[in-house]
């Protein structure tokens, strides 16, 4: 590989003839090809609503067919019916991530039904805020079963296609619970930080060719996942008073950052988790263990 140098814009790379790496040109690099996913297909799990939908429809928009896995029949319809009505490709896919059959039963039908999968977004998650000593053990392993296990089996389904077509993306929804510790989050917290740890894994291992990152959401309302702070205005008051950005996140928010990190723009960033959060995370409350 060689950098042949343009003043007026920035370092061009060129492909290694030796290397298995895939280097955009400055040919490559125009705007379409940074924003568009025309003729690729992508899973999006826990797609039925809130960050899921978000990310689903974004990637609708920007060209790409896209399989709505969610274990709620009826939402995921309602995502397919979104994406549809506004003109994208979309098929739902009732999926239970946490039940290995049934997630290789919808890869499978992906592949037949939308073609090889090229991009993977594990969004599928639950929440339950309980202190530590308080949560059932069935609680516990749902939490891990469904967050981090589904994960795995959703991972395991899919790389092989990426694999046999040399190329891939996978992103992981994490959170900002899986980077501090927070009352009451203690399964969430765990399942959360098993998720960026696995991301980082998983990105020594199957780079270069399958390119591995993770997003970490903030407070984004209206998701399902904030149940209990979206009926409590002091809560809701509090995390923007202590967000830099002073706004709640949306799954917009989210959703742009998935899709970056989805692009041959991020192409040299592997294993990292973005925390999208407004600053969240740097703020104020770290010091002072408001939260």
């Amino acid at each position: 590989m060689h950098i042949a140098w343009n003043f007026n814009l920035y370092p061009v790379l060129v492909r290694d003839s030796a290397s298995k790496v895939f280097i955009p040109t400055r040919g490559q690099l125009d705007e379409k090809s940074l924003t568009s996913f025309d003729n690729q297909t992508v899973i999006v799990t826990g797609a039925g609503y809130g960050i899921g939908r978000g990310i689903a429809t974004h990637f609708a928009k920007k060209g790409a067919s896209v399989a709505i896995f969610d274990v709620d029949e009826i939402t995921s319809k309602e995502t397919e019916k979104i994406v549809v009505d506004a003109g994208g490709k979309a098929r739902a896919y009732r999926t239970d991530v946490s039940d290995y059959d049934n997630v290789s039963e919808s890869v499978s039908r992906v592949r037949k039904e939308l073609g090889p999968v090229d991009i993977l977004v594990n969004n599928a998650g639950i929440r339950y805020v309980r202190k530590v000593l308080e949560i059932p053990n069935e609680e516990w392993n749902r939490t891990i079963a469904i967050n981090l296990t589904g994960m795995f089996y959703m991972v395991k389904a899919v790389v092989p296609m990426m694999q046999e077509k040399g190329r891939g993306k996978i992103v992981n929804i994490a959170s900002v619970s899986g980077m501090v510790g927070q009352n009451g989050r203690a399964a969430y917290g765990a399942s959360k930080g098993g998720i960026i740890q696995f991301t980082r894994s998983l990105a020594v291992e199957l780079g270069p060719e399958i390119n591995v990152n993770a997003v970490a959401p903030g407070f984004v309302p209206g998701t399902g996942m904030m149940k209990e702070i979206d009926k409590d205005s002091r809560s809701s008051s509090w995390m923007v008073a202590n967000t830099p950005a002073k706004r709640p996140g949306t799954p917009e928010d989210v959703a742009a950052a998935v899709a970056f990190l989805s692009s041959d723009e991020a192409s040299f960033i592997a294993g990292v988790t973005l925390p999208v959060d407004g600053g969240f995370t740097a703020s104020k409350y770290l010091v002072e263990g408001k939260f």
